[in-house]
């Protein structure tokens, strides 16, 4: 999300108000030490503003106007665009020190998602991204940005902190724009069953009543593409004490694995603590016992515990099918569970497990 372009004067070199001052007083042919005592103030201070060494004050500001006749909002508004100019020179070189951070982002997919604007200068990215990822410092930054909240990847492979930091980002950005109610606990458990169902509706028939659904209980769903190296399937985080945010990225475009990731981040809100960071992925700390616990969860929710015995004995798709009935799930969840357990080959009814796509893809 780009904010509005700004539309104030840019001048082309830092020119500070002295030296506005010391050209009217040269059109005068009038002293420094005149004007001080003109305006009540120190030599001192008159020098130090004319060499940029003292700002200039709303107080000060209506002093030189009275003895100026130039206007006091021009004095404060040019002292903030130089004061502003001169800290920008001195946060560029702060910056520099931090410019490795850049490589570390996908650029220019943020460029394409007109996330941050295209820059020349990597000082300049820098700070597109403080602002896209709204952090004062590279500190801030790595602080909260690198350390993602929790979230159910891959294992298979390594995500890319910076790609999944941005990713969670714009999942955040979406998130903020969805109204819901108060987080409700006891509503949410109650809209599992009713969730599940949904994942029997054809195509994607299931986006808008299963979003309404969520937001009915205090939960923002987001459906969000994956960026490049992010090798995410879904995330769970707050937005506030009373608003969770679920996001799903559609990796793989397997409904089966769509809707146990669903449930699997559905439980790490109802469960799980609201404070913690948990991230899974090398060296992160991440809970190996609440993921396990997910899992384990999004299992029985689909296929409850007491009639998962029965899919070692379904022989035939048209079996499968009427399986899949009876419980009130797509019959794609079914092969997909199949296919996990080891009682079916990876390649065997997969024209039974729906697709989901971006309408990009």
């Amino acid at each position: 999300m780009k904010p509005a372009k700004d539309l104030a004067y840019q001048p082309a070199e830092l020119v500070s108000p002295g030296e506005t001052l010391l050209e009217w007083l040269d059109r005068q042919e009038m002293t420094q030490a005149e004007f001080a005592k003109r305006t009540s103030l120190t030599p001192k201070h008159i020098n130090q503003v004319v060499k940029g060494g003292a700002g200039i004050s709303p107080e000060v500001a209506l002093v030189f106007e009275r003895v100026t006749s130039i206007p006091a909002r021009y004095w404060t508004q040019l002292d903030a665009i130089y004061q502003t100019a001169k800290q920008r020179a001195l946060e560029a070189e702060a910056l520099r020190a931090h410019v490795a951070l850049v490589d570390r982002f996908p650029i220019r997919e943020l460029e394409i998602r007109n996330c941050i604007d295209d820059k020349t200068s990597k000082i300049d990215t820098l700070r597109e991204l403080l602002r896209f990822f709204a952090v004062a410092d590279p500190a801030a930054l790595e602080e909260v940005w690198l350390r993602p909240a929790l979230y159910r990847r891959s294992r298979t492979f390594e995500a890319d902190e910076g790609a999944l930091a941005s990713w969670l980002r714009l999942a955040e950005l979406k998130a903020s724009k969805v109204k819901t109610k108060p987080f409700d606990p006891a509503a949410s458990r109650a809209a599992i069953d009713e969730m599940r169902a949904l994942s029997t509706l054809p195509g994607i028939d299931w986006l808008e009543p299963l979003a309404k659904l969520c937001a009915s209980v205090g939960i923002a769903l987001v459906i969000l593409k994956e960026l490049p190296k992010c090798r995410v399937n879904g995330a769970t985080d707050w937005v506030s004490p009373e608003k969770a945010m679920v996001v799903l990225s559609l990796r793989h475009r397997r409904n089966d694995i769509f809707w146990f990731t669903l449930l699997h981040e559905l439980c790490h809100v109802l469960r799980h603590s609201k404070k913690e960071t948990f991230v899974d992925t090398k060296g992160s700390g991440i809970s190996q016992q609440l993921e396990d616990e997910a899992d384990n969860f999004a299992s029985r929710v689909l296929i409850p515990p007491h009639l998962a015995g029965k899919l070692q004995n379904l022989s035939t798709s048209a079996e499968v099918c009427a399986f899949a009935e009876a419980i009130g799930i797509a019959p794609g969840i079914v092969v997909g569970r199949m296919q996990h357990d080891g009682l079916i080959p990876h390649s065997q009814w997969t024209h039974m497990i729906e697709r989901y796509r971006f309408t990009d893809d």
